[in-house]
């Protein structure tokens, strides 16, 4: 009997764990709720400019650094924010290459692209996990 209750007890515990009961339904704000489940979301992409006009050589690739990879994309960069359109649920990594004192410096980063949802009164918010890859230079 104590199992069975403690089995029901954490199905409820699991359950509830995305809502938000505090939520008041009827004024309830949803300009940042995003109510349609995405399939695709932004990933930016950060670079260290070392100077106004330098251009830093990036690869993104699909998978998991050190593993078999496909790779998505190969260019320089200009800017220090690049956007690019993934799919959800895979993981991502990005390589830059820097020079710096006469030196190669590779930055290397990754990240799982996701989507949470959470039960906001008869909706569900979503929102992208993973989205942000930095491959700026640390001091």
């Amino acid at each position: 009997m104590v199992k069975i209750f403690l089995m029901i007890l954490f199905v409820f515990v699991i359950v509830s764990c995305n809502k938000d009961y505090n939520v008041d339904c009827t004024t309830y704000d949803y300009s940042n709720c995003n109510t349609i489940e995405p399939t695709n979301a932004d990933v930016t992409i950060t670079i260290t400019k070392q100077t106004k006009d330098s251009k830093v050589p990036v690869w993104l690739y699909k998978g998991k650094y050190g593993n078999s990879q496909e790779l998505i994309f190969f260019d320089t960069i200009l800017d220090v924010e690049t956007k690019f359109n993934l799919q959800l649920n895979n993981d991502y990594y990005a390589i830059a290459k820097y020079y710096k004192n006469e030196k190669t410096i590779y930055a290397i980063d990754g990240s799982y692209l996701k989507k949470v949802g959470k039960a906001v009164c008869d909706s569900t918010c979503w929102i992208i996990k993973g989205n942000i890859i930095d491959l700026r230079l640390k001091n």
